[in-house]
């Protein structure tokens, strides 16, 4: 499977991007890219949809990691949503998932 990003506009402000496939070392400066290039366009507050990843390696971990420092920087935010058991597992090991806002669904991301 092909990775790819899709972004859905939330507000002015506000992006939603849904990943689809692996986030490794060679799909994480895809991803740091985009981050990037959102913030820059003013779009500080980031909805990262996680249920279609099948993977995540450090790579694809230190790219989450950039997003939300991109984003502090900015007094946004990166929150992800709707993580498979695999992330997350990735993530309560590296205690990532302290760090990173996780949510159930876009919903309750967006009420923060």
């Amino acid at each position: 499977m092909d990775f790819q990003i899709s972004e859905i506009k939330i507000n002015e402000n506000t992006t939603q991007l849904d990943l689809t496939g692996r986030l490794t070392a060679a799909t994480s400066p895809q991803v740091r890219d985009k981050f990037k290039q959102l913030i820059d366009q003013g779009h500080n507050n980031i909805l990262l949809n996680m249920g279609n990843v099948s993977f995540i390696d450090s790579s694809g971990l230190a790219a989450l990691v950039s997003g939300l420092k991109f984003a502090r920087e900015q007094e946004g935010w990166l929150r992800l949503v709707h993580v498979t058991d695999t992330i997350m597992q990735t993530l309560t090991l590296t205690r990532l998932n302290r760090v990173l806002g996780v949510y159930a669904s876009v919903e309750e991301a967006l009420q923060g």
